[in-house]
This record gives structure tokens, C-alpha cells and sequence, in this order.
């Protein structure tokens, strides 16, 4: 959604210059056909912003590592829909209706694929959040993988500093799943429930751990925690 309205702002913002010098250099132009091809203009570059930054955002949220190749998926669907509608300019209000026409449904697509992805983000990574509490709870976190991970970081990071790790881990995991849980309630239409005390101290317990292990700290358990962007907006939902 923030994709969406960011790259809608940003393609509506340039068809606005665009529209006022073609009105400038052009003024001979009937003003019934300037306003239908401004108008389909505006929706025109919106949409494409759009889609580019929606497809390019879900393909990094695949693939955080990933390189500048990722915008290329976007780049080609938005020089697509551009030179579609460039074909048609001859006729600007043919033009304006195929905009009106493909456009939304189009973006109707990546956001029901975006929509798909989250809902089996939401329930897998549930999982990954409820099993990472239990081992520690249990005291079986440092035999399994990410365990062995965090011990291999001894030479790295002093004592106080890894078990700052391991208590920053254990605190992202419960705010991770009670966000979670809102997002579930929300998508099932029920009422959220307010932010407690208790979740607000861990927010305060979580932000001191981060100053207390630093960036170098959150970048080496970034393996552990899959800390993309909706890793990272997940935990907007808790505060108030």
C-alpha cells in the first residue's frame, strides 16, 4: 500500500509538469483535448509509478540481498503500460479510456499477489516466531542452527554483548507474534485489542537492546530475525 501511494504521488507529480509545459508550448491546443489528455496522462504516469513500486517492493521483500536487477521486473511492466498508451495518443480520448480500463486492473493484480504473499508471510514466519520462543524458553536455542550461529559470533562480540543478542531475539520474537496476532484480527474483521503496559515496556525493553548491541549487532542476527520491511513494519502496529 505505502508502494502504491508513494510511486502514485511520484507518477502524478511529473504528469503535472509535464501537463503545464505541453500547455505552455502547445497553446493552440483545443482545451477539451488538453484537459482528456492531461487527465489521462495524470492516471497514466500515476499508474505505472504505481505498479513499478509495487512489483519492485515485493520482489525485495523475496529478496532483501537482491541488487538493482530487482527493479527491473517493474521497469519493463511500466515501459509496457507507457508505450501502450503512447500508441494511442493520436486519439487522446481512446487513450484515456484504456488508462481507466487496464490501469486499475493491473494494479488489481499485484496487490491481490502482494495480499497472497503477506497472508503466507503471516503464517510461516508465525511459526518461525512461536518455535524460536520455545527453544529458548526450553533452553534448547544454542543446540539448534541458529544457536550454533549466534556461539560462531564469540569472536566478534564480548559475553555481555551476545547474551544482549540472544535477549533481543527473545523480545523481537514476542513483539513479532502479538503483532502478528493484530494483523490476523484485523483481516478477520475483529475489534484489536488496546495497546497493553506490558507491550509498551517491551518496546522499551527492545529499543534499549538495539542501542546496547549496536548496528553491527542487529546486521549479524539479521539471519535470524528475516528482518525485512514487513519485519520492520510489523512492529509499528504495537505502538500507540
Amino acid at each position: 500500500m505505502d508502494a502504491a501511494i508513494a510511486g502514485f504521488a511520484i507518477g502524478t507529480g511529473f504528469a503535472l509538469v509535464e501537463n503545464i509545459y505541453y500547455l505552455m508550448s502547445q497553446s493552440h491546443t483545443a482545451l477539451p483535448v488538453a484537459v482528456i489528455r492531461g487527465f489521462g496522462t495524470a492516471i497514466m504516469h500515476g499508474g505505472t509509478a504505481a505498479v513499478l513500486a509495487m512489483i519492485s517492493n515485493t520482489l525485495y521483500e523475496r529478496r532483501p540481498s537482491g541488487g538493482l536487477y530487482l527493479l527491473l521486473p517493474g521497469f519493463l511492466a511500466a515501459v509496457a503500460l507507457h508505450t501502450g498508451f503512447n500508441c494511442l495518443l493520436v486519439r487522446p480520448a481512446l487513450a484515456t479510456l484504456a488508462t481507466l480500463l487496464v490501469l486499475p486492473f493491473v494494479i488489481y493484480l499485484v496487490f491481490d499477489h502482494s495480499e497472497r504473499i503477506l497472508r503466507n508471510w503471516i503464517e510461516v514466519d508465525l511459526e518461525s516466531d512461536v518455535k524460536l520462543l520455545e527453544s529458548i524458553s526450553a533452553g534448547t536455542f544454542l543446540g539448534s542452527n541458529s544457536g550454533r550461529y549466534l556461539q560462531a559470533l564469540r569472536d566478534r562480540f564480548r559475553g555481555e554483548e551476545l547474551a544482549d543478542m540472544l535477549c533481543y531475539l527473545r523480545v523481537h520474537g514476542e513483539l513479532a507474534v502479538r503483532a502478528k496476532g493484530v494483523l490476523l484480527m484485523r483481516e478477520a474483521g475483529l475489534p484489536e485489542p488496546p495497546i497493553e503496559a506490558e507491550t509498551r515496556d517491551r518496546l522499551t525493553e527492545f529499543a534499549h537492546l538495539e542501542r546496547a548491541i549496536g548496528k553491527a549487532g542487529v546486521l549479524a542476527l539479521r539471519p535470524l530475525m528475516m528482518a525485512t520491511g514487513k519485519e520492520v513494519w510489523q512492529l509499528t502496529l504495537l505502538r500507540p
